[in-house]
Formats: C-alpha cells, sequence, structure tokens
C-alpha cells in the first residue's frame, strides 16, 4: 500500500527539463541526463553550421541548415557571448575561442514566453536564452560553458547528430556498444520524476530508473538501458531484460496491464529474455494481478517493512556484488502463495511474504521483488540490492 502522496505532478506538468535551462540560467547543471530527456523536452532542434565568429567583439552566427524537431522559421541565430558569466571553467573568450567557421553546431531549444537553449559543438555543451520580441533577427545571449553535460554526450557533433536523428526516427538503445546487455524500463506511470535544481517534468527519469543506470557494466558487459511509459511494451522483443517499474503492475489497487502486454511478457521469458518485477500495489479487495506471470502467485497489501531473512538459497544475491543486511532495504505489499518450484531468496521477518525470488519458464526466468522504489530516499536505499539483482538477472541469460 503506498503511503506516498503529493500533488507534485501536476504542478511539475508545467515544468520543463528547464531544458535544464532553467532559471536561474547561470546554474550549472545538477544531476545527468539522457539525451532522449533532452528531446523529449524541446520543442525545436536544429542542425546548424557557425557561419562567422568575431572573436573581438564576443559574437557569432550560425546558419540554420536543418529543422529536425519543429518549425523554427530561422535562417539563422546571432549569438551574443559577451553576456556570459565569468567561472571557473566557462567565460565568453573561452567560448568564442571553441567556435570557427564552418563548425557544425546541435541547438536544442524550448520555445515558451522566450528562448531558452542548450547548444552543443564538438565536446562542448553552452547554454543560450532569447527573451519575447521577434526572435528571428534577435541576439540570442549565451550564459556559460556546461561541463556537466559531458555526462549525456561528449563527442564529435557529427556523431551526436546521428545519434539525435536515429532517437527522433523511434530508434532504441541508439549508440549502445555491440556486446551491450539492452535493459528496457517500464517507468513514470505511478512515481514521480525526479529532481534537480528546478521542477523537472521528463515522463522517464524517475528516481528508480536513475538508480537502476548507474550500473553501467556487469562484469566484461556494457548495459544500456532504455525507459518506456507505455504499458504495450513496444520493444521488448529487442530487449535481454524488462525491469517493471514500481507500481507498473498495480498502483492504488487497480490493475495496469492490458492482455496484449501480458502475452508479450510470457512470451519474452519462454524465449529466454529475463524480467524483474519492482513492487506491486493492492489493496484488501483487489490483489494484484498475475496475467503477466505463467503460474501462481498472489500479490497482497501488507505493512512496510525494512526486515528479512535471506534463505540458503538467496544468499550469493544478498552479497554479489553488495552485502545487503537486514534493515537495509525497504519493501512494501508483497507476494504469497508460491509454488514449490519457485526459489525463494527472502522473505519478510514476520509475515515471510517474499521479498524477492524468482520462477523459471521456458528458457527465461521471472525475478520477483517487493521491493518499495516509490521516492528519492526509499530508492537510494534500495539501490545496492537493485544493483545485486540486475548482475543475478544478467547471469541468468542464455
Amino acid at each position: 500500500m503506498r503511503f506516498t502522496h503529493s500533488l507534485i505532478a501536476s504542478i511539475l506538468a508545467f515544468c520543463l527539463i528547464g531544458l535544464l535551462f532553467t532559471p536561474p540560467l547561470s546554474a550549472f547543471i545538477e544531476r545527468e541526463y539522457t539525451t532522449r530527456e533532452i528531446l523529449d523536452a524541446c520543442t525545436n532542434i536544429v542542425f546548424a553550421e557557425v557561419k562567422s565568429v568575431d572573436k573581438r567583439r564576443l559574437r557569432g552566427i550560425v546558419t540554420v541548415k536543418e529543422d529536425v524537431k519543429g518549425k523554427s522559421h530561422l535562417k539563422e541565430i546571432k549569438m551574443n557571448f559577451a553576456t556570459g558569466h565569468y567561472k571557473r571553467g566557462t567565460s565568453p573568450q573561452k567560448m568564442v575561442s571553441l567556435l570557427e567557421s564552418g563548425m557544425p553546431i546541435i541547438v536544442f531549444y524550448r520555445e515558451h514566453y522566450g528562448i531558452d537553449s542548450m547548444c552543443f559543438i564538438d565536446n562542448t555543451w553552452f547554454q543560450m536564452r532569447a527573451y519575447r520580441g521577434g526572435h528571428a533577427g534577435s541576439w540570442w545571449t549565451f550564459t556559460h560553458i556546461d561541463p556537466m553535460m559531458s555526462r549525456t554526450f561528449d563527442g564529435k557533433t557529427e556523431v551526436f547528430q546521428k545519434i539525435v536523428r536515429d532517437m527522433l526516427a523511434g530508434k532504441m538503445w541508439v549508440a549502445a556498444p555491440e556486446n551491450a546487455i539492452k535493459v528496457l524500463v517500464l517507468t513514470g506511470n505511478s512515481t514521480h520524476p525526479t529532481w534537480g535544481q528546478t521542477p523537472i517534468y521528463t515522463n522517464t527519469a524517475t528516481y528508480e530508473y536513475q538508480a537502476l543506470r548507474s550500473t553501467e557494466k556487469v562484469g566484461e558487459r556494457p548495459v544500456a538501458y532504455e525507459p518506456i511509459k507505455k504499458h504495450t511494451l513496444p520493444h521488448l522483443k529487442e530487449a535481454d531484460i524488462l525491469w517493471i517499474g514500481y507500481e507498473e503492475i498495480s498502483s492504488y489497487g487497480h490493475y495496469l496491464l492490458p492482455s496484449a502486454a501480458e502475452k508479450k511478457i510470457k512470451a519474452f521469458v519462454k524465449n529466454g529474455g529475463v524480467v524483474v518485477v519492482a513492487g506491486q500495489d493492492s489493496s484488501p479487495k483487489n490483489p494484484c494481478g498475475i496475467g503477466w506471470l505463467q503460474g501462481k502467485l498472489k500479490g497482497v497489501e501488507s505493512p512496510p517493512t525494512q526486515h528479512f531473512v535471506v534463505t540458503k538459497t538467496g544468499s550469493s544475491l544478498f552479497s554479489t556484488p553488495n552485502k545487503i543486511e537486514s534493515g537495509k532495504i525497504f519493501v512494501d505489499d508483497a507476494w504469497v502463495d508460491w509454488g514449490k518450484r519457485d526459489e525463494i531468496f527472502a522473505t519478510t521477518q514476520e509475515n515471510k511474504e517474499l521479498v524477492v525470488g524468482a520462477r523459471r519458464y521456458g528458457k527465461g526466468v521471472y525475478i520477483i521483488t517487493s521491493l518499495r522504489n516509490d521516492s528519492q530516499y526509499t530508492t537510494t536505499v534500495n539501490k545496492a540490492l537493485m544493483e545485486n539483482i540486475l548482475h543475478y538477472a544478467v547471469s541468468q541469460l542464455k
């Protein structure tokens, strides 16, 4: 049962990623943003080319070559770098020194009362702003270079242009290494997005998703993540692992998976896929539905707890790569009535309800948990166990 109730989502819906373009614009980016978040946040994306640079007057002009998202109605963008801040790692002089005529550039922007933008040239992100009053001929003002955005992408502009184009075309796991483990994460329908320096509403970057992404490798293999909100689970066949996020199966006693998704999940596991289920939400009258699962199991309303008992079977899962002790995780509505052939890794201390277990089906496996990932705090506490579960999930791939 969920105890966290909030009206934040209704407010956040009116907030943009601030394109990270935050007020205050002088702020450096606080958390890592994915390329997909940036694409979703923009009203417009243009591919352009540096036309001219006046290094004495600290100005530059770029020519718009292509509208790749939205219609900008811009032929060129005039940039005034003299307005920028003098801080460690950024200054107007440093910015103009990076620009040369003919350089490709990407401009991500959000048009609302004015224009807030994040621009990218080779290995460098910087913020610009334009105010209301005819943006076609006005000067955009520079604020600062943002080195923290290199976590999103760091490389050549032409390479990033291809990534942006492929993502906008609907491709998934773009730029993932060939041997990457592909994880599809169903998230963002029942839990709130992360907070940065300002309220951010991205529809994808929940705390659970961010916690998962911190596991970048398992053994020698990189791990690539894609978030999705659609319960119809497009692209599932392309994934190796499906992580069904907190309350994505059932929330406030309401079952959320359509029958088509249930069939997809069963077929995915039968053919060798691994499904990880984070916590569900049940009510006394409405136990969590199990149409997505082969066999019987019952999701029940139960009190939240941090205490659990590890079985002999589960000792490895609770020690690799992190040692997880009772009292160091958060669980809520749990599972009962599992089958004799199920592998039980841990149960609650008092009621002996399932905390983590596995069920094999066909060539694949379901990993079922009662993790409560409903907030920044609970997810941060559960993060180490989530990493262990990912390591176990990868070990089960055929």
